[in-house]
Order: C-alpha cells, then structure tokens, then sequence
C-alpha cells in the first residue's frame, strides 16, 4: 500500500446526494472512505460499493452524530481503513418552520445536528490528524446563511455558526498541518425530505443565473480540491459553489 493509500476520508451523511459524490471523488484522488448515515444503511452500503468499485477500501457507520459516540466510532472505525486524513462534516438538517410556530425543541434539533455535531466529530478526529501533522476538515454551509429565507430562523443561524466554527479552528490549527474550510452549496439538484420545505424558494431568485440548479458533483469537487495535497495554502475560508446566486 502507497502512502496516498494509507489515507482515510470519513465523509458523513454519505447516504446518497452530496455527500455520495464526494465519496465517489476523494476515492479517486486515492483517499479510503468511511461512510456515514444516521439511518440509511441501504443508502450507506449503495456509497461503499460506489468506492470499491473505484479500487479503494471502504465501510460504513450507522448512527446519530449529535452523540459523541458515534464520533468516536467513526475514529476507530476509520483507523481500521489507514490514518485519518479528511472529514467532510455534510450531515446537516434542513427544517421548515416559520417562528411564530417554532417551538424550542425545533431550534435545539436542528442546532444539535448542523452545529454541535461539528463539535464532536472535529474533537474525534484533530488529535489523529495533529499526530499525522496533515489533515483536512471540511464544513458544509448553506446558501440562506447568505442571502436568508423564510421559516429557516434555526437553519440560518446553525449555518452561519458553522462559518464562525470554521474559521475559529482555522486559526487554532494553522501550525499543525491542518486546513479547515466551509463549502457551501447552492441550490443542488438533490432528493430531499419533506421536513425541509421542498419548494421553497429563497426570496432572491428560484434559480441560479447560470439557468439550472447545480449537481452534487459540482460541490464534490471542490471538496476534492480542498482535500488534495496542493491545498496547503488555503484554510478558514468559505467557498461557495453557487451558479452566481450570491458573490461572496
């Protein structure tokens, strides 16, 4: 086994969509997968086969990330693979409710998945990476973080607390070999739940000015970018993969 094959991506949310995709991309650039989904084992298993297709070794984890546990399995489970090189944060929660009906369970569910979830699997996994002084962390944001939308109060705020997490540890981590950075998505064609309000539309347009909605490929790869090992120089920022719907 060559050293790029000794690399291990833990890439969460990793059922189907976005977080597939990347999967399938940093298996190409010669990273190990683990994969993890909070409960589509059909789903998880599908992206594991998807990586051992491309020559790579791979496995799953089922299991809820607001519970520090689970990071921790994903560590070891990881370890079992090659080092730990990559964590792509992509499990996030994407509720509709406008705040007048919003109760405080609602805003703690979502703020545990998209939010305190980071806490746990960076706390998991920068002790691996400081051993290794190599390492890459990507946080996925979202688009209304930017620009805003109705019923979204809890996802807004969750998101835009990810772009302050992420530079937070940027700084932190900028001597260890470490980079830290957020990728955030545009309007993607993607299957989504029903809880997350699917057709709604963000005040500011219903579709990119590029004319179509992006493929989960598309934001793959620049995670991919981030994750190779000419991005040395590039941490703390927030790139968006947006079609032109907003100019950071």
């Amino acid at each position: 086994m060559n050293e790029h094959e000794t690399k291990v991506a833990i890439v969460t949310g990793a059922a189907k969509n976005i977080g597939r995709a990347t999967c399938e991309g940093l298996s190409r650039l010669g990273f190990n997968i683990l994969v993890h989904a909070n409960t589509d084992k059909e789903g998880a298993a599908e992206t594991v086969n998807l990586v051992k297709a491309n020559g790579l070794l791979a496995n799953q984890v089922i299991g809820d990330l607001t519970k520090p546990e689970t990071s921790q399995e994903l560590v070891f489970e990881a370890t079992k693979l090659g080092k730990v090189s990559a964590l792509i944060n992509n499990a996030s929660q994407r509720e509709f409710n406008k705040f007048d009906d919003m109760t405080f369970d609602d805003w703690r569910f979502v703020m545990s998945i998209n939010l305190d979830s980071l806490f746990h699997t960076c706390k998991a996994v920068i002790p691996a990476m400081k051993e290794n002084k190599w390492g890459r962390i990507i946080n996925l944001g979202g688009l209304s973080a930017h620009i805003s939308a109705i019923g979204r109060a809890h996802v807004i705020t969750s998101k835009s607390g990810v772009i302050g997490f992420t530079r937070a540890l940027a700084m932190e981590y900028a001597e260890t070999g470490i980079t830290i950075n957020c990728v955030v998505p545009g309007l993607i064609d993607t299957v989504r739940g029903t809880s997350a309000g699917s057709s709604l539309v963000h005040p500011s347009h219903s579709n990119p000015p590029v004319g179509r909605k992006g493929f989960p490929v598309e934001v793959a790869t620049m995670i991919t970018n981030l994750c190779a090992p000419n991005s040395d120089f590039i941490t703390g920022q927030t790139i968006h993969v947006n079609g032109g719907s907003f100019f950071s």
